[in-house]
Order: C-alpha cells, then sequence, then structure tokens
C-alpha cells in the first residue's frame, strides 16, 4: 500500500465547525465544506442514501458531518473505515467527535493493511444474505482518488463477504428451516457436553491429529490409519464413516454438523457409540442416537449467548463450508500442532469419483473446473471444493510457526502451504505417545456442570417470553430500538428469516418467520408436556 506520510491540522469553517486539512506530499486538499458543512452533508445524504437503507459503510470520516448525518438516517449499525491514521487522529479532538461516544451502532475503524482482518470481521457482521440489499457502501467526497488503494481494499472485502454469501445463499435457504427445527430439538443436549474452548484449556498440543475426509483416494490409506493408535488421534468427516468402521478403523472422533445428512453415513455398527463433534443445527436424528461424549464447536449466535452467559468458553474460530474445514478449525482452537490430511482429494479421482464410496455424486462437465494436482499437473475439482481448497489455503499461513498440516492425501487438488508425505511415511516417524482421547473427554474439568446446564434451561425456557416481546414490538422496534443482539430466540428468527428470502420485503419476512418460531416452541412445550 502506498506508504506516504500525511500530515492533517483542523481549520475553522463559517459554521463554526472544523474542517480537516490534509497534505500528503505535494498534495493539499480539505475534507468538508468550510461554509456550512452540516448543510454540505444533508444534502449529500440526500442524494446517496435512499429511504430503505438500513445499514452503511462509509470510507473516510471527513469532517465528521456525514457520519452524523448518517447516524440519524440509517437506523441500523453504520461502519467508517479512515484510511489515514493522521486524520482520524486530528478529528478525534474536534468537539463532534465528542458526540459519537455513547453510539453503540457506529463504528470506526482506521489504518492501512493491517486493518484487513478487523474489517472483514465487522463488514460479515453487518452484511448477511438477509439484509445485504439494504445496506449501503458509501464513499466519503475527496477520498477515493487520494486512497485508491485503501479503498479498493474495502471494496475487495465487501466483494468477497457478498461471494461468500452468494455462494452460501442458496444452501442456507435450503437448509435453514431444518436447521432451525433441529436447533429448537437440540439445546436439551448441551446436558453434559464438551465445549471445543473449554476442552482446549486440557489438550496436549503435541499429539497429532489425522483428519480423515472420504476423498477417493482415502482407499489406499485404510491400513495405515490402523497403525496410529497411542501416536495420533483419527479425527473423521462424517461420509468417511462407513469406510473407516467397515475396515476396522474406529476413528477417535466423528465431525457431523450438516443438518440434512444421509442416515446411510451410520449404516454401519457402533456408528453413533463413538464421540461427537455437533453443533446445535446438527440433524436431531443423529444428536438422539449417540451413546458418547459430545463435542460442542462453533456455533450459531443463540448457543454463543447461552454459553456467554453462564460463562462457559466459546469457540472463536468459525469453520464454513463443511465438515472438514469444521474440524480443522477444532483443532486450530485445541492447539494441535501437527495435523495430518487424508482422503482430503478436493477433486475427481481418474476415474471421475467423487468419493472413496460410491454416494449417488457423479462427474458433472459443467462443473468440473481444472486445478492444480498434487501430483503436478491438474485435476478437475469443483467449485464447492475449491471453496473448501482456498479455505484451507487462507487458514494455513496464519498458524504458529512450528506448526505443520500435512497432506497425506496422495491424489486430489494440490492444497498450497501443506507438506507431502505419504501417510505411510507419516505413520513410520510418530513416536509412540501413549495417547487416549477417551482419557482427555472423561475429564469433568471439561464437561458441561450441572449447575451450567440448569442455567441454560433456564434462560432458553424464558425464550418464549423474549418472542413474546418481538411480536408486540415488531419489525423496526426490535431491530433498532432493543438489544436484540443478545437475545437467543432472535438468531433463530433471522436464520429463518434468510429461509424466506422469496419474501419480497423483509418485514413481511421478520412477521412470518417470529410466528413460526413462536408456534415451534408452544409446540415443543406441549408435547414436553404430554411426555
Amino acid at each position: 500500500m502506498n506508504k506516504i506520510k500525511s500530515t492533517c491540522e483542523l481549520k475553522q469553517a463559517m459554521d463554526g465547525g472544523m474542517v480537516p486539512v490534509v497534505t500528503r506530499g505535494a498534495d493539499t486538499f480539505r475534507l468538508g465544506s468550510l461554509y456550512n458543512g452540516r448543510y454540505a452533508a444533508s444534502r449529500w445524504i440526500e442524494g446517496h442514501v435512499e429511504e430503505r437503507m438500513e445499514h452503511a459503510i462509509l470510507f473516510g470520516l471527513g469532517d465528521l458531518q456525514i457520519v452524523l448525518q448518517l447516524l440519524r438516517k440509517i437506523p441500523g449499525y453504520v461502519l467508517v473505515y479512515e484510511p489515514d491514521p493522521a486524520i482520524y487522529h486530528a478529528v478525534r479532538q474536534s468537539v463532534l467527535f465528542s458526540k459519537f461516544r455513547n453510539e453503540e451502532k457506529l463504528y470506526i475503524l482506521y489504518g492501512g493493511e493491517d486493518q484487513y482482518n478487523p474489517l472483514g470481521d465487522l463488514i460479515t457482521d453487518i452484511l448477511n444474505d438477509d439484509c445485504v440489499e439494504r445496506t449501503a457502501v458509501l464513499t466519503h467526497p475527496g477520498y477515493v482518488t487520494r486512497y485508491p488503494e485503501q479503498y479498493e481494499m474495502l471494496m475487495e472485502i465487501c466483494q468477497k463477504v457478498c461471494d461468500a454469501i452468494g455462494f452460501t445463499q442458496g444452501a442456507l435457504q435450503r437448509h435453514m428451516k431444518i436447521m432451525v427445527d433441529n436447533q429448537l430439538d437440540n439445546v436439551k443436549y448441551l446436558k453434559g457436553a464438551i465445549p471445543v474452548a473449554r476442552l482446549a484449556k486440557y489438550w496436549d498440543s503435541e499429539v497429532p491429529v489425522i483428519l480423515v475426509a472420504a476423498g477417493p483416494s482415502l482407499k489406499k490409506n485404510i491400513q495405515y490409519l490402523k497403525q496410529v493408535k497411542g501416536k495420533a488421534f483419527v479425527f473423521a468427516a462424517d461420509t468417511a464413516l462407513p469406510m473407516l468402521l467397515h475396515n476396522g478403523v474406529v476413528p477417535d472422533l466423528v465431525g457431523s454438523t450438516d443438518g440434512l445428512k444421509q442416515m446411510k453415513c451410520f449404516a454401519e455398527q457402533g456408528s453413533f457409540d463413538i464421540p461427537y463433534m455437533i453443533c446445535s443445527s446438527t440433524k436431531n436424528e443423529i444428536v438422539r442416537q449417540l451413546t458418547n461424549k459430545k463435542i460442542w464447536t462453533y456455533d450459531h449466535a443463540m448457543v454463543r449467548i447461552l454459553f456467554e452467559r453462564h460463562g462457559i468458553e466459546n469457540s472463536r474460530i468459525p469453520a464454513q463450508f463443511g465438515i472438514a474445514t469444521g474440524l480443522f478449525a477444532m483443532m486450530m482452537e485445541l492447539g494441535v500442532k501437527t495435523i495430518v490430511f487424508v482422503g482430503q482429494d478436493l477433486a475427481y479421482s481418474e476415474d471421475k469419483q467423487t468419493h472413496a464410496e460410491d454416494n449417488g455424486e457423479s462427474f458433472s462437465e459443467a462443473k468440473a473446473v481444472l486445478v492444480d494436482g498434487y501430483d503436478g499437473g491438474q485435476v478437475y475439482s469443483r467449485p464447492d471444493w475449491n471453496k473448501f481448497r482456498e479455505w484451507f489455503e487462507n487458514m494455513i499461513p496464519i498458524l504458529p510457526k512450528d506448526w505443520r498440516v500435512i497432506n497425506a492425501t496422495e491424489g486430489g487438488a494440490k492444497i498450497t502451504g501443506t507438506i507431502q508425505k505419504t501417510l505411510k511415511e507419516v505413520v513410520e516417524e510418530l513416536p509412540d505417545r501413549g495417547a487416549c482421547f477417551e482419557d482427555i473427554i472423561n475429564d469433568d474439568r471439561v464437561r458441561i456442570s450441572d449447575r451450567e446446564y440448569q442455567g441454560i434451561m433456564s434462560d432458553w425456557k424464558h425464550a418464549r417470553t423474549e418472542l413474546e416481546k418481538v411480536k408486540r414490538e415488531g419489525y423496526r422496534k426490535t431491530f433498532f430500538e432493543m438489544d436484540y443482539r443478545n437475545m437467543p430466540i432472535m438468531d433463530m428468527v433471522m436464520g429463518y428469516m434468510r429461509y424466506l428470502k422469496d419474501v419480497p420485503e423483509r418485514e413481511d419476512r421478520f412477521d412470518q418467520a417470529v410466528n413460526y418460531i413462536y408456534e415451534q416452541i408452544l409446540l415443543r412445550e406441549k408435547l414436553g408436556g404430554e411426555e
């Protein structure tokens, strides 16, 4: 990014406001009106902000007048990214800036490329697939031509978030109703569960973990997975479970977070007797049958709020797109220093197979894309597999330097940043540590206590009362006057609103979602009473 140093001083305008005057190299410019800044900002708002806009992302603080007008005009959140620290430090001395101190809906970030991740996190919170069409991305006059690289960074982040929304939107809409239903049914199964973030406190980071996915190359490595007991833990995606159990490999942990998972993955005897990594939207039919420990991974806001209220550690690393990324995020949370990929092909095999065992999917030429292969050359992949690969490639560089990610898949797509070895080599190099997964998860310190669980359920029973208040107050009061983000039940309401994406007006989606969740809670209370 452009490293030109700036200086900034404030000049008083005719209306008493303070206007930043900036010098960058040979360029000197001001960011606001020297006559009537409030009037100029109000006219600018009239031309750039539509009545239906509910949130705003603004590039540049300027003289603060536009920010102030946005806070008055926009009922939701306002995020301001100021690219020049000199401007930020100058204008924060302004009397006008002091008016922002108690504005809970205002976020201000300033600086260069070091703000990429914080900006991304905040924009992800503001932009979602339900309200993106009501979010304005605006630029303060005078900024774009002088800070083009920072502007491009902001636009890149916004585009990335929108692309992710577009990629997951269809699946979310299809799955959201069942996800919400699963959440309503699964809350009670938090009893005795193990939060990943609490497990991390007692985890031995030196024990390697082999992450087993169900790619076509898994077949060649089954024999070596039988040799890792005591040397490493085996965490498996649920789609890999049938082949593992059929071949006598019992994983230490199975990950299953899909709300619509096909039950054929669990046909082998003993499928439900293994510890599972789950979340509140995991298919309830699976959760009901589990006989071993349930390890609760990064979850929806509903569960995170309940955990926070009762002092239960929350996971910090969300995963996107699939169960393998979810398991990887869990390992990052635990601090696993050596992660080994097996069956992580993310590509079709030479004979166009998608998985180690037939799962009904087939090669689609229309969706196939060429990517670099594990063994050189190129292989055919799919857009969704590419997203998984990109996620891994974005995560690996941020791991601590003494961590290793080994790709022992021996086929499929190349995952940049991994060390390529055969699983035979990996297993031969691993020392026997006497590691026992059951010993760790049977430690009473890692589970949710009875007292914590009772507190959670007490809060959860209060959800109907919260929802009744939401019904009374209506859309605008709920979103722009109430502290709805701290209400667990509102996470479900907003989730169901995404399911109703085809309903044109957000207010109508809100009413329908509130009524649906309310009816479902009443139904479960009735069924619980009958039991």
